[in-house]
This record gives structure tokens, sequence and C-alpha cells, in this order.
């Protein structure tokens, strides 16, 4: 299996706090996301994080697991497109050549989803339920950097990430897409 890199530098600001360590059926989200990752056989993990502070808030909340270290987002747009374009300079540079993308706010994603991906082998493998995935997506790091390196500021990622030769696997599974964004979601 990949590396797997769960993007959790967000702000947070519907949540009004950090949603990544915030707690979900007993565990923080971003532990529960890193547990269907390990048991998809992702060994080991990459956390995308703003800054030192909420690296260290993270690593806490992931303290139990080994094989996890964090990359602070260094590009000076904030942006979900620009925290993983800045994330996956650092895999090119640490020699990953494809990853499984994870966001920390789906706390009830499944294994299966991850393992699915695995099944293709297009340079963005993309889970679709209601809706297309492309922060669920498995990469090829080179491939999807070139991509959103050329596009234009105001292209959304998921119109960046379907210019690369991309496969679409249609997840019956709706219910592990759900996202937490506000405190109204954890009510859902």
């Amino acid at each position: 299996m990949y590396p797997a890199l769960i993007l959790a530098g967000g702000a947070s600001k519907r949540m009004g706090k950090n949603k990544a360590t915030m707690i979900v059926d007993g565990s923080p989200m971003i532990a529960r996301v890193a547990h269907a990752l390990r048991d998809a056989g992702c060994k080991s993990i990459l956390v995308a994080v703003r800054d030192g502070f909420q690296r260290s808030e993270i690593m806490g909340a992931l303290s139990h697991l080994t094989d996890v270290q964090c990359i602070l987002d260094n590009d000076l747009e904030r942006s979900a497109k620009s925290g993983l374009r800045s994330a996956l300079r650092e895999c090119a540079e640490l020699g990953i050549e494809r990853i499984q993308l994870a966001p920390c706010d789906m706390p009830w994603i499944r294994p299966q989803i991850f393992e699915r991906l695995q099944e293709g082998s297009r340079p963005v493998m993309m889970p679709k339920g209601e809706h297309l995935q492309p922060l669920l997506s498995l990469v090829h790091v080179d491939v999807v950097l070139a991509a959103l390196e050329r596009a234009e500021m105001r292209a959304s990622l998921k119109n960046t990430l379907r210019s690369v030769p991309c496969q679409i696997v249609e997840i019956s599974d709706k219910a592990c897409f759900r996202n937490v964004n506000s405190p109204k979601d954890m009510d859902s």
C-alpha cells in the first residue's frame, strides 16, 4: 500500500476550533481517519498542517501511532489547493511517487474506500458517492503536482485533479463520505 497524506491544514473557521482533534464517537477525528488508512494498509502517514501549534495538537492526538510525521504548509496562499501543492512538493522531495489523500474531517471513512482505489492504475483514482471526493484520491505525486502548478489560481481543486488522467470509482456507501465542517454537522 502507498503512504498516506492526511490534509489537516485548514483554519476550521466554521467549526471555531481545530476540527482535526475534535472527539467523534470517542476518538479525535484525525485518529479515526488515520486508523482507516492503517486498516487499508497505509504504513506511513504524513499530515499536512498549517503551523507549529497545529502540528503539536495533531501529533498529540496521533501519539499512539508510529511512522507519522507532519509537513508544514510553506505556501503564501492559504487554500486547500495551495496546502495540497505545498504538501506534494515535500512528498516529491521525500521520493514518494504515489500517495493516498485523505481529509481530516471525514471521521466515518472506511478502509474499503482506500482499498477500492488501489484497484485502478490511472494517475488519479477518485471516489464518487453522491459527489466527487477529490481529497480522497489516490494520486501520482509528480503528475498532480504538475497539474497544481499550472492550474489557474481560481480553478477548483476538483477540476484541477480531473485535468489529469483520472478514473472515477463509484462507491455505494455514501455515509462514509460525511464531512464535518461545523458543529451542526456533528448532529446529522
